[in-house]
C-alpha cells in the first residue's frame, strides 16, 4: 500500500507527517528505497496480516523539510515513527550522488534539494 505524505509540521521537535492512509498497526521496516521515475524516497513499512511493503512516499517537495529538520524523530499520522530513518537516508543519498543509474533528472533533483 502506498502511503502518500502530503503535509508536514514542524511541532514538539519532530517531523509531523501527514497521509490519507491510516498508518494504525504499521510499523517501520528500517529499509528505504527510491522510485526515481515518480520522484520519491521511500521508506519501508510492514502491515500486519500483508505480504508486502506499505512505502512511505516522500515526494521532492518534502526534501527540504527533510534537508532542513534533519536528525529530528519523524512520525507519521501520530502512530507511525519511521525509525533509522536517517541511517537509510544517509546510505540512499551516498549511491545516488553522481550516478545516473537513478537516472539523470532523479539524480540532479536529490542533489540539489539535499546539497551533495
Amino acid at each position: 500500500m502506498d502511503i502518500y505524505v502530503t503535509e508536514i509540521k514542524i511541532e514538539d521537535d519532530k517531523i509531523k507527517c501527514y497521509s490519507e492512509t491510516n498508518t494504525e498497526n504499521v510499523k517501520p521496516a528500517e529499509l528505504m528505497i527510491v522510485d526515481s521515475d515518480n520522484m520519491a524516497i521511500i521508506y519501508l513499512a510492514d502491515r500486519p496480516g500483508e505480504e508486502s511493503y506499505d512505502r512511505v512516499q516522500f515526494v521532492p517537495e518534502t526534501w527540504p523539510y527533510l534537508k532542513k529538520n534533519y536528525g529530528k524523530e519523524i512520525v507519521v499520522n501520530d502512530t507511525l515513527l519511521l525509525e533509522s530513518f536517517y541511517d537509510e537516508l544517509d546510505f540512499l543519498l551516498d549511491n545516488i550522488k553522481d550516478n545516473n543509474n537513478y537516472g539523470k533528472e532523479f539524480e540532479e533533483k536529490v542533489t540539489e534539494a539535499f546539497e551533495l
